[in-house]
């Protein structure tokens, strides 16, 4: 178990020739097994979701010598003990898929908690190698770690790394292969978890029970231990197997018995069983340095989390990053608009005049161009979170909130799927797998998506720099932070007091890992991956949309429209009481009426029609009507859908006129604020909404969540645009 049934020399190798090893990369969170997953495989990674349930993964590939790995990054886990989803999908891997190897990634700078984990890896019957990570820290502190000690008390080899600097990352894939291919570990004896003989006792009537019902999905120990652990998957399980009830039933019997006995629940005496194996183990191992220094984190923490100054510190730190969004955003952005008019230029000079070349420049160019050159935005923003991420002081950020949390009736943890919600809504909505509560972990679903993401990021600076140029960078915090918050905050509000007035409050206790500085690799790789992902979308959806829009606002053609009008230009013509200004004015009001017409005639024209009076209570017309109804595929199309509508049609004279002029042609300050406000407000996207439906399993609640997103947004944007009127800011 955990080294695989075959061994690494039997698998197939998936890029032909020599050994090939499935290892699987475990940890607690803020160990640092992002960085070294990274280190391990750089830049040869994809990302995609477990079979069966929606839970994002990393996989790559490794060499080392003759042999290849592929590394499966799973995700982050305290405990194997678990009610939670997310969690769960760590643990089912290693038992249920085999991998021929598992590293246990442990942060060496706190083992008295990390190697929790590690025991139960063990309880499992799985061997894992552990990867002693931040091993730079550990000597920058002035910490002695017997490494050849600790391995011979666990009876697991131990390699000491970094994933900031990948010491001891070629010598762990070496170990760790080498391990896999032999199918267990040389030279070192099996260690066993031995509880007070009441336990033993209890664990060994449960595994009798276990194995007389021939119940053999997993080992018979570890089973014993999770039923008295209370472990629901476990207990579901076997509650349906034949035979299961009896073994519930004298599970119970047994925890009733040692209650009294030892005057304690079971599952605080193991915990406590294991701790203090742990922190035998801490002791014989480790030494502290002699002076009792405080630690740096303590320092900046009194400050960072201090109850007066923690929420102004937060607001500052994202208002920065905002500011340098937009600020440090618009020297790229300029580089790139300028290429694609170049761009835009050429290919009408070197195409002749006809479908083909609108088809490239008004469609294609335009719309691709519109949105591509929002990139550097989106970078800078994730560049950012990833930051403040990495150096663990969005851990701060989660624990100050905790307290807010629970005012607006949510979990503390729900803080995290916020946090994520700022760079991508499908994420952030599954990371409310982690709730326990189900009532938490639907209203969190639910609020989820009005938190504002990258996506929604293009679309907010194309209006602030259009209409609010003076203000652009705090006009985009507003939107991406401020109202995005507020608006999370008010709903949550309104579903404590009406949908869910009764919840279970469960404790949020967090782990408050040192601040590290981020390391150059791992921020690359980061960036790299959320601008591919961006990048794909421009070849795919977002091109699409804009071929198909190009397409819709050209057809169908109409032959009355343009005999309509050139009977009225003839008309024109042959008054001769007109001036030659007064004709030129004519002349330019009945092609504007012309054109207008004919876009009024064609598919898009035709559906923006049916949706203009739903978005005319708050100041917008048929084309915001289209880009709004094309941006629920993906908000990256509303930017698309306005380069595409607004190039279609255009005088010879406008050509090279952007998009921000074009914004400001066609809204007032009020409505472009209303049209944002719709925008932050209304489902994020197709796949956000899908991954709500996956995650709820209720088709009530999921309509529920797309229906009351599309009259919140409808309600505060027409108030909005009415009221500002009314006061004369229309």
């Amino acid at each position: 178990m955990g080294n695989g049934s075959k061994g690494c020399d039997n698998n197939p190798d998936l890029d032909g020739g020599g050994h090939h090893c499935r290892i699987a990369l475990t940890g607690n969170p803020n160990s640092g097994k992002t960085s070294l997953f990274n280190r391990l495989t750089g830049a040869n990674q994809k990302v995609g979701n477990w079979s069966g349930v929606t839970v994002e993964i990393k996989e790559g590939k490794a060499r080392y010598g003759g042999r290849q790995a592929t590394v499966i990054d799973l995700p982050g886990t305290y405990s194997l003990s678990v009610c939670s989803t997310d969690e769960r999908v760590a643990r089912d891997y290693i038992l249920n898929n085999r991998p021929d190897q598992v590293i246990d990634v442990v942060d060496a700078t706190n083992l008295d908690r990390q190697l929790y984990l590690t025991l139960q890896l063990l309880e499992l019957g799985v061997r894992p190698v552990i990867a002693l990570n931040m091993w730079d820290e550990v000597a920058a502190n002035g910490v002695v770690i017997d490494v050849e000690q600790l391995s011979r008390l666990l009876g697991l080899k131990i390699v000491p790394t970094s994933g900031r600097n990948g010491d001891g990352v070629k010598e762990l894939l070496a170990v760790a292969t080498a391990q896999g291919a032999s199918g267990q570990p040389e030279s070192v004896r099996p260690f066993v978890v031995t509880y007070p003989a009441e336990l033993e006792a209890a664990i060994a009537k449960l595994i009798s029970a276990i194995d007389a019902a021939g119940f053999d999905m997993y080992p018979s120990r570890w089973v014993a231990v999770q039923l008295l652990e209370r472990d629901c998957f476990v207990e579901g399980e076997i509650s349906s197997f034949s035979g299961g009830t009896a073994i519930i039933d004298l599970r119970d019997k047994l925890t009733a018995d040692l209650k009294r006995i030892l005057g304690d629940d079971p599952q605080t005496r193991i915990a406590e069983e294991r701790y203090g194996l742990i922190a035998g183990a801490v002791k014989e191992c480790v030494t502290l340095p002699g002076i009792d220094r405080v630690d740096m984190s303590e320092k900046i923490d009194a400050v960072l989390t201090n109850r007066f100054l923690a929420f102004p510190l937060f607001f500052v730190f994202m208002w920065l990053l905002f500011q340098a969004t937009f600020k440090l955003g618009e020297y790229p952005m300029g580089w790139i608009e300028a290429l694609f008019d170049w761009l835009g230029a050429v290919v009408s000079a070197g195409l002749p005049q006809g479908v083909v070349r609108d088809l490239i420049v008004d469609g294609v160019i335009a719309g691709i161009g519109g949105v591509i050159v929002f990139l550097p935005n989106i970078l800078i923003l994730f560049l950012g979170i990833s930051i403040m991420e990495d150096t663990g002081y969005m851990a701060r950020a989660a624990f100050i909130t905790d307290r807010l949390m629970h005012r607006i009736g949510l979990h503390g943890k729900s803080f995290i799927p916020i946090i994520m919600g700022l760079g991508c809504t499908v994420p952030a909505i599954m990371a409310a797998r982690t709730l326990e509560a189900p009532k938490d972990r639907i209203k969190t679903i639910l609020l989820t998506p009005l938190i504002s993401c990258s996506a929604r990021l293009p679309v907010f600076v194309l209006f602030a720099g259009a209409m609010f140029p003076k203000h652009a960078g705090n006009v985009v915090f507003l939107f991406q932070v401020v109202l995005s918050f507020a608006s999370f905050a008010g709903m949550a509000l309104v579903f404590k007091h009406t949908l869910f007035r009764q919840t279970e409050d469960y404790p949020f206790v967090m782990e408050l890992p040192p601040y590290r500085l981020p390391t150059t690799r791992s921020v690359l790789i980061h960036l790299w991956q959320k601008s591919r992902h961006y990048l794909e979308k421009m070849g795919g959806v977002v091109l699409l949309f804009s071929i198909l829009l190009w397409w819709a606002g050209n057809y169908p053609h109409s032959a009355e429209i343009e005999r309509e009008f050139e009977e009225k230009s003839a008309q024109l013509r042959s008054d001769t009481t007109l001036s030659e200004v007064e004709f030129g004015a004519g002349l330019e009001v009945l092609n504007n009426e012309r054109q207008a017409a004919a876009m009024r005639n064609t598919w898009i024209g035709r559906v923006g029609t049916v949706f203009e009076p739903l978005v005319r209570p708050f100041g917008s017309d048929w084309r915001g009507a289209v880009s709004l109804v094309t941006g629920f595929f993906a908000k990256e199309i509303v930017v698309s859908s306005m380069g595409v509508l607004y190039a279609v049609g255009g005088n010879a004279d406008d050509s090279n006129e952007t998009l921000r002029s074009r914004v400001r042609e066609h809204f007032t300050p009020l409505s472009a604020f209303s049209f944002m406000l719709f925008v932050l407000l209304y489902t994020p996207c197709l796949v956000a909404f899908v991954t709500v439906m996956r995650e709820l399993k209720n088709w009530r609640w999921s309509l529920f969540s797309l229906g009351y997103q599309l009259i919140f947004a409808w309600s505060v944007s027409t108030v909005v645009y009415q009221v500002g009127r009314l006061i004369g800011l229309g």
